[in-house]
């Protein structure tokens, strides 16, 4: 295996599992990709048509922009094979609000701008930035679209190994730059979260990439085994694992006594449950796809004196306009509640409707979630610990 230059996928493939790093860089293991996937490069390759194209013209988008820029969709999406349906309305949409939000006054200095460059330590990288936006004459922003549902918090954004690389790529080619905000546009959901980097962070990024770089050089992959992780269910090499497969046919789990157990055990066995959680929840997610796609056809499912067979749950609902012609006003504001996301987008254009709306929010907590993270005097430690390893193999043979 030959890994020419450091990406943030390649690296993030490297500390989730580096089976999948050997996968993505053996030409003759091709990967197979989820219609979530599929979507996103469709919608990517929409939106960065559409800006080229509005570079060019330097106007507000009129219907024929519309229509190219869902045709890119429409024809990038079949091209990558997504056969879901509901993607397809999702796209267009996604595409159709982000023309909506366009603004030909943002001076943008760059789309797609690919990179493969050194840093100063002599490590190759490689990445895409989706658009580059002049802020003023000291600062750009980095952006970078993403088609999820859910937002990261600017606090996730400060690890974020991604918006990392791309900052110091920034600074190496745009040195004029003193000042880079990184962004993701969550373009679904239409939320922008930034975080920026200082120049300490870009520092040790720097010597984190040198780190991931000697390791990545030094494997052996016919040494390499799959690792069981929470992104297993999503991995694009999946059939291709053996150590997927091994626990996909085991139903054996290692559950010690709870009261029995160190901090340490306590967060190992919490992290392998939540792993194991997540990979059984992807396979239970593609049974329901084939489940249903045979239901569909008309075909029954049963074997071993069992069948399967499906049952929806009822909702009910009320017309509002009606509940408000019944119901006595002065009980409808015990009754009625208001729908946040609809009234966000609502007063999305009246800052001072949001205004007034900030100073009269109320802020609720669900209950609390637990998450497991490096601890600030263990970062890098993985790595170290991956180098360790190997010297003990080495001195073992």
């Amino acid at each position: 295996m030959q890994v020419r230059g450091l990406s943030a996928t390649a690296i993030k493939d490297f500390l989730q599992c580096a089976l999948k790093l050997v996968f993505r860089y053996d030409r003759e293991i091709p990967s197979i990709k989820n219609d979530h996937a599929k979507i996103g490069i469709a919608v990517h390759a929409a939106l960065e048509q559409f800006t080229r194209r509005m570079l060019t013209k330097k106007s507000f988008p009129d219907p024929s922009d519309y229509e190219f820029a869902i045709a890119i969709f429409m024809n990038t999406a079949t091209e990558e094979g997504l056969e879901n349906m509901s993607f397809y309305t999702d796209g267009r949409r996604i595409v159709t609000e982000f023309i909506d939000r366009f603004d030909p006054s943002e001076e943008i200095i760059d789309v797609e701008h690919r990179f493969k460059i050194t840093t100063p330590e002599g490590i190759p990288i490689a990445g895409a930035i989706d658009k580059v936006v002049k802020i003023n004459e000291d600062t750009i922003a980095i952006i970078d679209y993403k088609t999820a549902r859910n937002a990261m918090t600017s606090y996730e954004l400060q690890d974020d190994i991604q918006l990392s690389m791309y900052d110091l790529a920034a600074s190496l080619i745009w040195p004029q730059y003193t000042n880079r905000l990184l962004i993701l546009d969550y373009v679904r959901i239409d939320k922008k979260v930034s975080t920026y980097r200082t120049a300490e962070d870009r520092q040790t990024f720097r010597e984190f990439l040198c780190s991931v770089w000697t390791q990545i050089n030094k494997m052996d992959e016919q040494e390499i085994k799959g690792r069981i992780n929470r992104l297993c269910g999503w991995c694009d090499y999946q059939s291709y694992c053996e150590a997927y497969a091994s626990f996909i046919k085991s139903s054996q789990l290692a559950l010690p006594a709870l009261t029995e157990m160190a901090d340490g055990e306590f967060i190992s066995q919490w992290e392998e449950i939540s792993d194991k959680k997540a990979v059984l929840e992807s396979r239970q997610r593609d049974l329901k796809m084939i489940a249903h796609e045979k239901f569909m056809r008309g075909h029954e499912i049963k074997g071993n004196s069992r069948e399967l067979y499906s049952t929806q749950q009822s909702r009910t609902n009320y017309d509002v306009e009606q509940v408000v012609e019944i119901i006595p006003q002065a009980d409808l504001l015990s009754l009625l509640a208001v729908n946040k996301g609809r009234l966000d987008r609502y007063a999305k254009d009246d800052p001072q409707l949001r205004n007034k709306l900030s100073r009269i929010a109320q802020v609720s907590y669900n209950a609390p979630i637990y998450k497991t993270r490096a601890t600030k005097d263990a970062i890098g430690e993985e790595v170290v610990e991956r180098e360790e390893l190997t010297n003990e193999d080495e001195n073992a043979a």
